[in-house]
């Protein structure tokens, strides 16, 4: 007479037997997680680099589109003579220049010195303390 498996009576498991199964399991978890560290600092380093990056390629790029605008003004001929008169005082043949000097020394020792500005005008407490007498 064969009894069949679903009539078999199934030994009780106690919770003692899966312990060495439980710390395999923490065991192995705390080390997947414990590998995971690093790479993921790497990784936040990594982001923190490239959003660097990316700010200074911007700045860069503002730069450079600053100095292409300054090629273009100084390919412009208008903007050449315009240079070239203010800072070496270049001129077109027959027109005449004049140049503006400052005044002499003797001329400047002269001059009449400026006195200290007025002494600004009592306030309305200040003038009524002073009309009491309670200020000098």
């Amino acid at each position: 007479m064969r009894t069949s498996a679903a009539a078999r009576p199934t030994p009780k498991r106690d919770v003692r037997s899966f312990v060495p199964q439980i710390v395999v399991f923490v065991l192995v978890v705390g080390l997947v997680g414990a590998m995971a560290i690093e790479p993921t600092r790497q990784l936040i380093e990594q982001r923190e680099r490239i959003d660097e990056m990316a700010s200074e390629a911007a700045r860069i790029e503002a730069l450079n589109a600053k100095l292409d605008r300054r090629i273009d003004r100084l390919k412009d001929p208008d903007f050449i003579e315009q240079r070239a008169r203010a800072q070496v005082g270049l001129i077109r043949p027959g027109e005449t220049t004049f140049v503006v000097m400052p005044p002499a020394k003797k001329a400047r020792r002269d001059e009449p010195r400026k006195s200290a500005p007025p002494a600004p005008e009592p306030g309305t407490l200040e003038s009524f303390l002073r009309f009491v007498g309670l200020s000098s």
